[in-house]
C-alpha cells in the first residue's frame, strides 16, 4: 500500500515539474549543482552503497549504507540529479527536466531496494537473536530519510526520505525502543 501511496506521489511530482514550461532557449547557469569545495575523486559512502548495489554485491552495499555518514553533503556522485534542489531542477530546460526526470527514477528505485535490503537484514539480525544490529540498520536508514528530508532536496526526494524513516521507526517501535 505505501509503494501504491509513493509511486502516485512520484507520478504526480513529475507530472506538476514537466508542467512548468520554460522558455526552450532559456538557460540559467545558476542551475547547475555549486561545485563542491570538497575532494570529489573519492566517492561519498551513499555513492559506494548504490554502486556496490548496482553491481550486485548486497553485502558490501548493506556495509556502505552502514558506513555513511549522512550529515556529510554532496550525499550523491557529482553531477547525480539526487544532488540538484528544487530551484536548480525548476531552472532546467523542458529537455534537461524531462532527462533528469528519468534518471532520478532509476537512482531513487535503486535507493528504495537498498533501503529495503537494509530493513532485511536488520529483520535477519532480530530472527538471529541480535537487536543491537538490527538497530544499527533502522538508525542508519532512519538517518538516511532525515538526510533527504533536508530542503535543500528536491521534494520527490524528500518524500522518499520521508518513507524511508517512517519504515525505520515502524521497525524501531517492534524493536521496543
Amino acid at each position: 500500500m505505501n509503494h501504491l501511496i509513493l509511486t502516485g506521489l512520484i507520478a504526480a511530482s513529475l507530472f506538476i515539474a514537466g508542467c512548468r514550461k520554460q522558455p526552450p532557449s532559456t538557460t540559467n547557469p545558476a542551475a547547475s549543482p555549486p561545485a563542491s569545495t570538497a575532494a570529489t575523486s573519492a566517492p561519498t559512502g551513499a555513492q559506494s552503497a548504490l554502486t556496490a548495489w548496482q553491481q550486485g554485491d548486497q553485502t558490501a552495499a548493506v556495509s556502505n549504507f552502514l558506513a555513511t555518514d549522512w550529515s556529510a553533503r554532496p550525499l550523491f556522485a557529482e553531477g547525480s540529479t539526487l544532488n540538484l534542489s528544487e530551484t536548480q531542477f525548476k531552472a532546467l530546460t523542458d529537455a534537461d527536466r524531462q532527462a533528469k526526470s528519468v534518471e532520478m527514477m532509476a537512482q531513487l528505485a535503486t535507493l528504495k531496494q537498498l533501503a529495503q535490503a537494509m530493513v532485511q537484514s536488520g529483520q535477519r539480525a532480530v530472527a538471529q537473536g541480535d537487536p543491537a544490529q538490527a538497530r544499527k540498520r533502522f538508525t542508519s536508514l532512519k538517518e538516511c530519510g532525515a538526510a533527504l528530508r533536508n530542503p535543500t532536496c528536491l521534494q520527490l526526494v524528500q518524500l522518499v526520505g520521508k518513507s524511508f524513516e517512517q519504515l525505520a521507526d515502524a521497525e524501531l517501535a517492534k524493536l521496543g525502543q
